[in-house]
Protein backbone atom coordinates (compact mmCIF):
# COMPACT_ATOMS: atom_id res chain seq x y z
CA UNK A 1 0.00 0.00 0.00
CA UNK A 2 1.19 3.18 -0.85
CA UNK A 3 1.47 6.57 1.07
CA UNK A 4 -0.63 8.59 -0.49
CA UNK A 5 -3.42 8.68 -2.46
CA UNK A 6 -2.94 7.21 -5.99
CA UNK A 7 -5.06 7.32 -8.39
CA UNK A 8 -5.17 9.66 -11.42
CA UNK A 9 -8.96 9.47 -12.10
CA UNK A 10 -9.14 11.32 -9.20
CA UNK A 11 -7.27 14.05 -9.97
CA UNK A 12 -8.87 17.26 -9.37
CA UNK A 13 -8.07 20.43 -11.08
CA UNK A 14 -7.62 23.49 -8.95
CA UNK A 15 -10.68 25.36 -9.04
CA UNK A 16 -13.59 28.10 -6.32
CA UNK A 17 -11.41 26.99 -2.96
CA UNK A 18 -14.95 25.68 -1.03
CA UNK A 19 -15.19 23.12 -4.20
CA UNK A 20 -12.00 21.94 -4.25
CA UNK A 21 -11.43 21.52 -0.67
CA UNK A 22 -14.84 19.26 -0.73
CA UNK A 23 -13.55 17.36 -3.50
CA UNK A 24 -10.28 16.80 -1.61
CA UNK A 25 -12.46 15.45 1.51
CA UNK A 26 -14.34 13.20 -0.58
CA UNK A 27 -11.11 11.89 -2.47
CA UNK A 28 -9.14 10.77 0.83
CA UNK A 29 -12.82 9.43 2.87
CA UNK A 30 -13.79 7.17 0.09
CA UNK A 31 -10.00 5.50 -0.28
CA UNK A 32 -10.05 5.31 4.04
CA UNK A 33 -13.57 4.00 3.42
CA UNK A 34 -12.70 1.34 0.23
CA UNK A 35 -9.68 0.44 2.58
CA UNK A 36 -6.63 2.21 0.32
CA UNK A 37 -5.60 4.13 2.76
CA UNK A 38 -5.11 2.45 6.15
CA UNK A 39 -5.07 3.34 9.92
CA UNK A 40 -1.66 4.64 10.66
CA UNK A 41 -0.92 5.39 7.10
CA UNK A 42 1.16 8.74 6.41
CA UNK A 43 -0.88 11.18 3.94
CA UNK A 44 2.12 12.46 2.09
CA UNK A 45 1.13 16.07 1.62
CA UNK A 46 3.16 17.15 -1.30
CA UNK A 47 2.58 13.82 -3.46
CA UNK A 48 -1.08 14.75 -2.65
CA UNK A 49 -0.46 18.02 -3.68
CA UNK A 50 1.07 16.43 -7.43
CA UNK A 51 -1.37 14.03 -7.73
CA UNK A 52 -4.61 15.91 -6.86
CA UNK A 53 -3.85 19.11 -8.78
CA UNK A 54 -4.06 21.36 -5.70
CA UNK A 55 -2.25 23.68 -4.01
CA UNK A 56 -1.21 23.29 0.02
CA UNK A 57 -3.78 26.03 0.68
CA UNK A 58 -7.05 23.83 0.42
CA UNK A 59 -4.87 20.62 1.04
CA UNK A 60 -4.39 21.81 4.54
CA UNK A 61 -8.42 22.81 4.67
CA UNK A 62 -9.19 19.47 4.23
CA UNK A 63 -7.10 17.61 6.65
CA UNK A 64 -8.78 20.05 9.15
CA UNK A 65 -12.19 18.76 7.81
CA UNK A 66 -11.23 15.32 8.37
CA UNK A 67 -9.94 15.49 11.51
CA UNK A 68 -12.65 17.23 13.09
CA UNK A 69 -14.58 13.86 11.41
CA UNK A 70 -12.12 11.97 13.67
CA UNK A 71 -11.07 9.83 10.31
CA UNK A 72 -7.34 11.61 10.45
CA UNK A 73 -5.09 12.91 13.14
CA UNK A 74 -2.50 16.36 12.25
CA UNK A 75 0.23 15.80 14.40
CA UNK A 76 2.75 18.49 14.61
CA UNK A 77 6.05 17.84 12.78
CA UNK A 78 4.74 14.37 11.93
CA UNK A 79 1.52 15.52 9.47
CA UNK A 80 -1.78 14.21 8.62
CA UNK A 81 -2.12 10.20 9.45
CA UNK A 82 -5.06 8.25 9.10
CA UNK A 83 -6.84 7.23 12.39
CA UNK A 84 -5.81 4.39 14.43
CA UNK A 85 -8.10 4.06 17.42
CA UNK A 86 -6.94 2.66 20.78
CA UNK A 87 -9.41 0.75 22.84
CA UNK A 88 -10.91 3.33 25.39
CA UNK A 89 -11.57 5.27 21.95
CA UNK A 90 -13.32 1.84 20.46
CA UNK A 91 -15.45 1.21 24.50
CA UNK A 92 -16.69 4.73 24.16
CA UNK A 93 -17.91 5.36 20.76
CA UNK A 94 -19.56 2.11 20.44
CA UNK A 95 -21.12 2.88 23.40
CA UNK A 96 -22.55 5.79 22.01
CA UNK A 97 -23.55 4.05 18.90
CA UNK A 98 -24.79 1.98 20.74
CA UNK A 99 -27.74 4.53 21.93
CA UNK A 100 -28.01 6.34 19.35
CA UNK A 101 -28.77 3.44 16.96
CA UNK A 102 -30.61 1.60 19.21
CA UNK A 103 -33.13 4.45 19.10
CA UNK A 104 -32.92 4.89 15.48
CA UNK A 105 -33.60 1.18 15.12
CA UNK A 106 -37.18 1.42 18.14
CA UNK A 107 -37.81 4.59 15.21
CA UNK A 108 -37.84 2.45 12.04
CA UNK A 109 -40.21 -0.20 13.76
CA UNK A 110 -42.33 1.86 14.69
CA UNK A 111 -42.34 3.76 11.23
CA UNK A 112 -42.36 0.09 9.46
CA UNK A 113 -45.40 0.12 8.16
CA UNK A 114 -45.46 3.55 6.10
CA UNK A 115 -45.47 4.16 3.14
CA UNK A 116 -42.97 1.95 0.89
CA UNK A 117 -40.58 1.49 4.22
CA UNK A 118 -40.99 -2.43 4.24
CA UNK A 119 -40.19 -2.63 0.72
CA UNK A 120 -36.99 -0.80 0.94
CA UNK A 121 -35.85 -2.23 4.13
CA UNK A 122 -36.26 -5.76 2.63
CA UNK A 123 -34.09 -4.79 -0.62
CA UNK A 124 -31.26 -3.63 1.13
CA UNK A 125 -31.19 -6.51 3.53
CA UNK A 126 -31.65 -8.77 0.59
CA UNK A 127 -28.84 -7.18 -1.14
CA UNK A 128 -26.86 -8.17 1.56
CA UNK A 129 -27.27 -11.17 1.28
CA UNK A 130 -25.11 -11.66 -2.05
CA UNK A 131 -21.87 -12.17 0.28
CA UNK A 132 -22.56 -15.32 1.93
CA UNK A 133 -21.89 -17.18 -1.39
CA UNK A 134 -19.69 -14.05 -3.18
CA UNK A 135 -18.30 -11.94 -0.12
CA UNK A 136 -16.35 -9.11 -1.97
CA UNK A 137 -14.94 -6.65 1.15
CA UNK A 138 -15.06 -3.93 -0.60
CA UNK A 139 -18.49 -4.17 -1.41
CA UNK A 140 -19.87 -5.26 1.85
CA UNK A 141 -18.64 -2.10 3.42
CA UNK A 142 -21.18 -0.32 1.16
CA UNK A 143 -24.13 -2.71 1.85
CA UNK A 144 -23.33 -2.60 5.42
CA UNK A 145 -23.16 1.09 5.95
CA UNK A 146 -26.50 1.42 3.53
CA UNK A 147 -28.35 -1.10 5.72
CA UNK A 148 -27.57 1.09 8.83
CA UNK A 149 -28.31 4.09 6.64
CA UNK A 150 -31.55 2.70 5.92
CA UNK A 151 -32.85 1.63 9.43
CA UNK A 152 -32.10 5.75 10.44
CA UNK A 153 -34.01 6.91 7.23
CA UNK A 154 -37.06 4.83 7.82
CA UNK A 155 -36.80 6.28 11.32
CA UNK A 156 -37.39 9.35 9.52
CA UNK A 157 -35.10 11.69 12.04
CA UNK A 158 -32.90 13.56 10.11
CA UNK A 159 -30.56 14.87 13.26
CA UNK A 160 -30.54 11.68 14.48
CA UNK A 161 -28.94 10.52 11.07
CA UNK A 162 -26.04 13.40 11.36
CA UNK A 163 -25.18 11.84 14.56
CA UNK A 164 -25.43 8.60 13.50
CA UNK A 165 -23.16 9.04 10.63
CA UNK A 166 -20.44 11.17 13.02
CA UNK A 167 -19.74 7.97 15.36
CA UNK A 168 -20.01 5.38 12.52
CA UNK A 169 -17.37 6.31 10.73
CA UNK A 170 -15.85 4.07 8.05
CA UNK A 171 -12.04 3.72 10.27
CA UNK A 172 -14.20 1.35 12.67
CA UNK A 173 -14.84 -0.86 9.22
CA UNK A 174 -11.58 -0.61 7.99
CA UNK A 175 -9.58 -1.50 11.22
CA UNK A 176 -12.12 -4.14 11.88
CA UNK A 177 -11.08 -5.82 8.88
CA UNK A 178 -7.07 -5.91 9.83
CA UNK A 179 -8.31 -6.91 12.86
CA UNK A 180 -10.18 -10.03 13.02
CA UNK A 181 -10.54 -10.98 8.99
CA UNK A 182 -13.06 -10.38 6.44
CA UNK A 183 -14.99 -13.68 6.64
CA UNK A 184 -15.52 -13.57 10.42
CA UNK A 185 -16.79 -9.50 9.99
CA UNK A 186 -19.25 -10.64 7.13
CA UNK A 187 -20.70 -13.50 8.70
CA UNK A 188 -21.12 -12.07 12.21
CA UNK A 189 -22.55 -8.62 10.77
CA UNK A 190 -25.20 -10.62 8.34
CA UNK A 191 -26.67 -12.64 10.68
CA UNK A 192 -26.80 -10.09 12.72
CA UNK A 193 -28.77 -7.80 10.37
CA UNK A 194 -30.90 -10.74 9.92
CA UNK A 195 -32.25 -10.08 13.83
CA UNK A 196 -32.31 -6.70 13.37
CA UNK A 197 -34.44 -6.24 10.02
CA UNK A 198 -36.75 -9.24 11.83
CA UNK A 199 -37.70 -6.91 14.96
CA UNK A 200 -38.20 -4.20 12.97
CA UNK A 201 -40.02 -6.00 10.33
CA UNK A 202 -42.45 -7.37 12.74
CA UNK A 203 -42.96 -4.15 14.15
CA UNK A 204 -41.49 -4.50 17.71
CA UNK A 205 -39.97 -1.69 18.37
CA UNK A 206 -38.52 -3.55 21.64
CA UNK A 207 -36.45 -6.58 19.54
CA UNK A 208 -35.54 -3.87 17.12
CA UNK A 209 -33.74 -2.19 19.98
CA UNK A 210 -32.33 -5.44 21.54
CA UNK A 211 -30.97 -6.74 18.33
CA UNK A 212 -29.42 -3.53 17.51
CA UNK A 213 -27.38 -3.67 20.58
CA UNK A 214 -26.31 -6.76 20.26
CA UNK A 215 -24.75 -6.46 16.81
CA UNK A 216 -22.88 -3.83 18.08
CA UNK A 217 -21.83 -4.97 21.28
CA UNK A 218 -20.37 -8.05 19.54
CA UNK A 219 -18.72 -5.69 16.98
CA UNK A 220 -17.20 -3.94 20.17
CA UNK A 221 -15.80 -7.28 21.48
CA UNK A 222 -14.42 -8.86 18.33
CA UNK A 223 -11.91 -5.90 17.80
CA UNK A 224 -11.11 -4.93 21.78
CA UNK A 225 -10.49 -9.06 22.27
CA UNK A 226 -8.01 -9.02 19.14
CA UNK A 227 -4.32 -9.15 19.65
CA UNK A 228 -3.61 -6.49 17.03
CA UNK A 229 -5.60 -3.92 19.47
CA UNK A 230 -3.83 -5.02 22.14
CA UNK A 231 -0.40 -4.36 20.60
CA UNK A 232 -1.45 -1.27 19.44
CA UNK A 233 -2.03 -0.64 22.97
CA UNK A 234 1.07 -1.30 24.15
CA UNK A 235 3.29 0.13 21.45
CA UNK A 236 1.42 3.35 22.27
CA UNK A 237 2.27 2.97 25.87
CA UNK A 238 6.10 2.75 24.86
CA UNK A 239 5.39 5.78 22.52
Amino acid sequence: MTNSVSTASNRTPAGRSGETVSKIVEIIKAQILDGRLAPGQRLISTDLILELGVSRGPLREAFRQLDAERLIDVEPNRGAIVRRLDAIEVKDLYEIRIALEGYAARLAAEKINEGNNRAHLTQVLEKGRRHRTNPVFAHFIADNREFHQMIVQIGGNAELGKLIDKYQQPVFMIQLRQIIGTDQVMTHALDEHEKIAEGILSGSPEAAYLAMQTHLHHSSQLILSSPALSKNKQSQKIK
